[in-house]
């Protein structure tokens, strides 16, 4: 047998088997995520780039939209094959879709909590929320957050703690950084995109945090020509936190800790990264069109079976 009749076979094995719908929903998304992991290494940490990332965040997720879509064809059933491929590989599909919902619920669930906790904002968080046009609530803790959550009606959320070490020229710019989020709907982006990532949950999404990045840059910048670089610095001090919060995509978190360096500098010094080179936007759309081209699989596998049937 020749090379050409064995990847013939190969293929027929591969893409003419019972399992052809079947294993496309692990290993497709799977690439989609591996190629928007790597090329969400190479953008820029400034606002720019937030569309980038949100591409690069959203694709393994609508490609895994696609290879559900795919497998969910249920027909008649008569033997094994009809077993595979018309309750087994529907049921994995389904099985994705109401993982990604679940989260969903469980994020939104941490939401509907923080606003149950919280209490009508008084006082000089009052005041300057009122000045800046932003709903806002207190949050009866010695903690110290400040972050927006919501969907349909962004809220601001500010702890008693943060209040009580944050000045009234900090606090300014702590709204004025979280009046960008609402302003541009981060935080309903972040619910799109944190739901995609969940159709594709086989590995760390480094683009949704690319994403995020992204978006804490440009709230920064807006917030710094408003309310002062220096007071936007003392206040991302005063709040940050080592490490991450469980269930972080939840809200946009003022200061995380992820990433504070370099928005410190970027501040105080201006721009702390350089602009990416030809090599590297060259290498960010190939990243971005290999994404892309993904979501054409069911075409390629339907055009692969089509060549299989006219070898035999």
């Amino acid at each position: 047998m020749s090379w050409q009749d064995g990847a013939f076979y190969a293929a027929t094995l591969i893409f003419k088997s019972p399992f052809r719908n079947l294993w496309p929903l692990v290993v497709t998304p799977a690439v989609a995520l591996l190629i928007s992991n790597r090329t969400a290494r190479l953008l820029p940490r400034t606002p720019p780039g937030s569309s980038l990332a949100a591409s690069l965040a959203a694709l393994p997720g609508l490609v895994g939209l696609v290879v559900i879509c795919q497998a969910i064809d249920i027909g008649k059933v008569a033997t094994w094959r009809g077993l595979v491929l018309h309750w087994l590989t529907p049921l994995a599909a389904a099985g994705l879709v109401t993982y990604a919902i679940l989260r969903a619920l469980q994020r939104q669930a941490l939401v509907a909590r923080v606003f149950a906790v919280a209490v009508p904002a008084r006082g000089r968080l009052a005041a300057t929320a009122a000045r800046l046009g932003l709903r806002a609530l207190e949050i009866p803790s010695e903690r110290r957050d400040c972050f927006v959550a919501g969907v349909l009606r962004p809220t601001v959320f500010v702890s008693s703690g943060a209040l009580a070490q944050l000045d009234d020229a900090e606090l300014c710019a702590a709204l004025h950084h979280e009046r960008v989020h609402v302003r541009n709907r981060d935080t309903l982006l972040l619910v799109l995109l944190a739901f995609l990532r969940d159709l594709a949950p086989w590995g760390r999404g480094a683009a949704l945090d690319a994403f995020r990045t992204a978006r804490e840059a440009a709230a920064d910048r807006a917030a710094a020509r408003s309310a002062g670089a220096l007071n936007l610095a003392t206040a991302l001090l005063t709040l940050a936190r080592p490490g991450r919060e469980a269930g972080d995509t939840t809200v946009l978190s003022m200061a995380s800790g992820d990433g504070l360096r370099w928005r410190m500098r970027a501040l105080l010094e201006g721009d702390a990264t350089a602009s990416p080179s030809k090599g590297t936007w060259a290498r960010l759309a190939g990243g971005l069109g290999l994404s892309a081209a993904l979501l054409a699989w069911p075409l390629v596998q339907w055009q692969i079976m089509e060549l299989c049937c006219l070898h035999h």
